[in-house]
């Protein structure tokens, strides 16, 4: 037995506001692919990459007048552009210890290492950055890494950066993930710790704090306060 079912007509008028849908979407799904990074972020990033030593060329997908949202180890906000984070860790690190001799030389022939170049406070909008495991083995952490507001996440670790912890890293009141760890650190203090309010991760293994004579009360006072994860 056929059974009859009644349908309300639209209304003539919702019509043209069904077409204009798949034009709306069209466009904003357009734009979006094809957003390009911000020029001065641009310009940045390649003063950067000038004064790194990069035997394996790592970064030549960094180019003038290219879009830095598709080069290597860039991650731009899909909305507005702006650089949020950058990832150039090394590809292997001293932990895989499955690799293959071939993987360990083509890995340690990627390693970045020169100068760190400041044009990277101009990327206002950095969250995250991740210098891991390479090869700045005559330099210090650069002071102003401290400046780098935005930051969330910080990874250093195993990079072979020498001396003393900048003191203002604790201005990084933002910063929840912080790896210092493997590298050849003096640090004289450790004040600066109380100043993350926001951390979750502290790791500052293989530092020598022989000199940092505030450390235990520094780290208990902050572990009191945020109770997380620590590592020395």
């Amino acid at each position: 037995m056929a059974i009859a079912t009644m349908t309300t007509p639209l209304p003539i008028s919702f019509f043209p506001f069904l077409l204009l849908i798949p034009a709306i979407c069209f466009t904003i799904c357009h734009a979006n692919s094809n957003l390009l990074c911000i020029q001065s972020e641009r310009e940045a990033l390649l003063k950067f990459k000038n004064h790194l030593i990069d035997p394996s060329n790592r970064l030549s997908s960094w180019v003038e007048g290219g879009d830095c949202c598709e080069w290597t180890g860039v991650v731009c906000h899909n909305s507005t552009g702006h650089v949020n984070q950058l990832h150039l860790a090394a590809p292997l690190s001293e932990t895989d210890d499955f690799a293959t001799n071939a993987e360990w030389e083509a890995s340690y022939n990627s390693l970045l290492g020169g100068k760190i170049n400041p044009s990277l406070l101009e990327l206002k909008h950095l969250s995250s950055l991740d210098l891991s495991n390479n090869n700045f083995s005559s330099i210090h952490i650069p002071k102003f890494f401290g400046l780098l507001e935005s930051l969330t996440y910080l990874n250093l670790s195993g990079a072979r950066f020498l001396g003393a912890i900048p003191h203002n890293l604790g201005n990084l009141s933002k910063l929840q993930y912080l790896d210092l760890g493997g590298n050849d650190l003096e640090p004289k203090s450790l004040q600066w710790v109380s100043g993350l309010s926001s951390s979750q991760y502290l790791d500052l293994s293989s530092a020598n704090l022989s000199k940092a004579t505030d450390w235990v009360q520094e780290i208990f006072q902050i572990v009191g306060i945020i109770g997380k994860v620590w590592s020395f």
